[in-house]
């Protein structure tokens, strides 16, 4: 299979896990029983994501870009601006992050016997570690989540470095960038020669 087919199957998996994660959190709201997830909080509104989703999207990102000398994700705002890409755009890029998130729970919860954020840090950093496309192939039963986790790290990645804690305090460039200003075409509007 070709590697655009192959993220075709892969997205189109992470859509249905989506899909089946949404009704099944509807079944649990209409049935009472209670949610797999604990109650987190986080000190944002989500506008795309639950608390509990939110909650454990911080986590992800801390764990890719933790603060050090420089500042990390949590630092930029990172889990914020996807929480707030996924509000705006494509409903299917929300079930994909929906779905993955999901898919690291339910993954943690059978290596670990608990969810990702209830899970010990090293459990944490070795569930990612299996997940990671640093591997050239995964076994077919995490291929879903690698998919997820790579998009995932693409997201933060861009969002960190398009932030300005990421440019300016990371990367070490200017906050602001002059530009020389365009002065425009010399002649008049009447004398282009056509």
């Amino acid at each position: 299979m070709s590697k655009d087919k192959n993220a075709t199957s892969t997205r189109r998996s992470l859509l249905v896990g989506g899909a089946a994660v949404a009704g099944s959190a509807t079944l649990v709201g209409l049935t009472g029983v209670a949610s797999p997830l604990r109650a987190a909080t986080v000190s944002w509104t989500p506008e795309a994501l639950t608390h509990d989703q939110a909650a454990l999207l911080e986590r992800l990102c801390d764990l890719l870009l933790p603060t050090t000398e420089t500042p990390g994700a949590l630092d930029a705002g990172v889990p914020q601006y996807i929480d707030l890409d996924l509000s705006l755009g494509d409903p299917e890029d929300q079930l994909v992050m929906i779905g993955g998130l999901a898919w690291i729970d339910e993954h943690s919860q059978s290596s670990h016997g608990a969810i990702f954020l209830e899970s010990s840090v090293d459990q944490q950093r070795g569930l990612l570690g299996r997940i990671s496309d640093e591997h050239e192939s995964h076994p077919a039963e995490i291929e879903v989540g690698a998919a997820f986790f790579t998009d995932l790290k693409r997201r933060v990645l861009f969002a960190y470095f398009t932030s300005e804690k990421g440019r300016v305090e990371a990367l070490g460039r200017p906050a602001k960038v002059e530009r020389e200003v365009f002065a425009g075409c010399p002649h008049d509007g009447n004398s282009h020669n056509a």
